[in-house]
């Protein structure tokens, strides 16, 4: 068993640096985005700083600069929290 085990759609409270979350695509394309910071903007509106890393079914992977977004749009494109089974 991998040492990775996920769950769908986590809160907002689960997010934390450190933390990842992952996104599957209907093609073999699997994006994993780990959590670098948390910050409001002038609003208080939570946003998430992370990284993407980029898996492909051909076994390439890359990863691109870091991203922002808000809570809740984050949590709408990186769905499942990826727990290592210390956690879990």
């Amino acid at each position: 068993m991998s040492f990775l085990s996920l769950r769908s759609r986590a809160s907002p409270d689960e997010v934390r640096p450190g933390e990842s979350f992952r996104r599957r695509q209907e093609t073999a394309l699997v994006e994993t985005a780990t959590v670098l910071g948390l910050r409001e903007d002038l609003l208080g509106i939570p946003h998430v700083k992370f990284k993407v890393a980029i898996e492909c079914s051909d076994a390439t992977c890359f990863e691109e600069a870091s991203r922002i977004l808000a809570m809740e749009a984050f949590l709408d494109t990186y769905p499942e929290h990826v727990l290592s089974e210390m956690a879990a």
